[in-house]
C-alpha cells in the first residue's frame, strides 16, 4: 500500500536526520519501539507550560495520555489557569486563546480532567469567540478552537466546529495549509473530519503522499504552527497512522 511505503520512507528520513528522541518517537509511532521510554525521556520543566504542553502533545500522538506521568504534568499546568478560565495570563489575547485551547484540549482527552477546569476554559474561549478569528486563515485559532471543542462538551461546540471545519477546508483547498498542517488539526481532534469540512479523509491521505518528498520527508512549515522538517515528518507519520 502507498501509505505503508510513505510511512517507511518517513521513518527512514527521521532515522537519518533526527536526533535520538526523534528517532525513538518515530519507532514508537510505528510500533517498533517503547512509548514509555519516549515519555520518560521527555522530562519537562514543571514550571514551563510550553514544555508541559509539548510533552502532552507527544503523549497524545503515542496514544499514551493514560501514562501516570501525565497526571503530574496536567496538575502543574492547571495550577496556572487564570481566574477567567484561560491560560498564559499576561500574554496577548491570540496567544492566550491558542494556549488555552491546546492545553485543555489535551487535558480533556485524559482521565485526569476536572470538570471545573474544562468548563472554565470553555467559557473563556466562548467569550472571545468570533468567526473572524478563523475566517482570516489563522491556523493557530483553528487548531486551538477545534482541539478544545472537539474533545470537551460545551453549548457552543457545534457552531464553533462548523466554522473551524469550513475554514480548515478552505485553507487546505487554497493551499494556505499543506496536507500535514491540515491533518495535524484532525489528529488533535482525534477525528477523520470536522462538521462543515469539504475535504474527505481519502483526499487528504492522497495529498499527504503526494506532498512527501522523494527522501521521505514532509516540508518544513513557517508561520503559525511553524516546525522544522524533522518535526513535520513526525507529524506526517502521525497523520498517516491515524488517517490512512
Amino acid at each position: 500500500m502507498k501509505s505503508v511505503d510513505a510511512l517507511e520512507r518517513a521513518a527512514a528520513f527521521v532515522a537519518e536526520h533526527g536526533d535520538e528522541r526523534a528517532r525513538a518517537r518515530a519507532d514508537a509511532l510505528l510500533g517498533r519501539g517503547d512509548a514509555s521510554g519516549v515519555i520518560a525521556a521527555l522530562d519537562p520543566d514543571p514550571d514551563d507550560p510550553p514544555q508541559l504542553r509539548a510533552a502532552l502533545a507527544v503523549c497524545d500522538d503515542l496514544r499514551a495520555l493514560a501514562d501516570p506521568r501525565v497526571e503530574a504534568w496536567i496538575g502543574a499546568l492547571v495550577r496556572g489557569q487564570s481566574a477567567d478560565g484561560g491560560f498564559a495570563d499576561g500574554a496577548p489575547l491570540p496567544a492566550r486563546l491558542f494556549e488555552t485551547g491546546m492545553i485543555v484540549g489535551f487535558v480533556a482527552k485524559t482521565r485526569y480532567a476536572r470538570p471545573e477546569v474544562l468548563h472554565a476554559a470553555g467559557d473563556f474561549l466562548a467569550s472571545h469567540w468570533d468567526p473572524d478569528l478563523v475566517r482570516e486563515g489563522s491556523w493557530n485559532a483553528i487548531a486551538a478552537y477545534a482541539h478544545f471543542f472537539a474533545n470537551a462538551d460545551h453549548d457552543d461546540a457545534d457552531a464553533v466546529l462548523q466554522w473551524c471545519g469550513r475554514e480548515l477546508s478552505r485553507g487546505f483547498l487554497t493551499r494556505t495549509f499543506d496536507a500535514v498542517r491540515t491533518a495535524r488539526v484532525l489528529c488533535y481532534c482525534d477525528a477523520h473530519g470536522l462538521p462543515g469540512a469539504e475535504i474527505g479523509v481519502g483526499e487528504l491521505v492522497v495529498a499527504l503522499i503526494t506532498e512527501q518528498a522523494p527522501d521521505g520527508s514532509f516540508p518544513a512549515w513557517e508561520g503559525e504552527g511553524a516546525c522544522d522538517v524533522v518535526t513535520s515528518t513526525l507529524d506526517g507519520i502521525v497523520a498517516l497512522r491515524r488517517l490512512a
